[in-house]
């Protein structure tokens, strides 16, 4: 790909690996019988929307989940909920992260939500004690933005707030949904697989 000056990765099933089952049955075990109405693998709905598009605070979700549950669940017992989501991240990511960082800007559009970045935003998130934030250019939350992908908003966040050119970015999202709306906006995308190796990828596309 030509005229590349920008890399916009999605964070889960991209940089970290998801496991939707083993947050489903956490969530199951805690008090959500019907959990798998709210949970998927790309975009989550009801409650877990709101807390990802910032229209809950973290404290507003937790009750809500009580009121669902119908009985009283500890915050940390909700948070491991959403922490079951993520797998691991392999090792040689961080690296290049960094790497990628010595010739593009490199930025994250994720759809999430404050316990998840709360750990990622810590110096537990990585092998070299740096949070997320050392590894990108600029985050994109969906709680901060208020948009969750695919809608065209998130995207217009990141246009708007780092400044780029969508012909000048490539995209990296495990959602064929989101790649789309990404490319009525210019973006050029890749469809990317939490298994594969990424420098692969690199090596190839760049």
């Amino acid at each position: 790909m030509e005229n590349i000056k920008n890399i916009l990765f999605d964070f889960g099933g991209v940089i970290v690996g998801l496991d939707k089952q083993k947050a489903v049955d956490r969530f199951r075990e805690i008090g959500i019988s019907n959990i798998e109405d709210y949970l998927s693998e790309f975009r989550q709905s009801g409650i877990f929307l709101d807390l990802e598009e910032g229209k809950l605070t973290k404290d507003e979700f937790y009750a809500e989940f009580r009121k669902l549950a119908g009985k009283d669940v500890s915050a940390d017992d909700i948070d491991s909920g959403w922490m079951a989501f993520l797998t691991y991240i392999p090792e040689y990511k961080f690296q290049l992260l960094k790497d990628l960082r010595k010739k593009y800007n490199v930025y994250l559009l994720s759809n999430t939500n404050p316990v998840i970045m709360g750990w990622a935003e810590s110096e537990d998130f990585s092998p070299t004690k740096e949070p997320i934030t050392a590894f990108f250019d600029k985050c994109f939350y969906s709680f901060k933005i208020g948009a969750a992908k695919p809608d065209k908003a998130s995207f217009e966040a990141v246009i708007a707030g780092a400044g780029l050119k969508p012909e000048e970015t490539l995209f990296l999202d495990d959602g064929q949904t989101n790649l789309d709306v990404a490319a009525e906006f210019g973006f050029k995308t890749y469809l990317a697989n939490q298994d594969e190796d990424l420098r692969k990828v690199f090596a190839d596309l760049l």
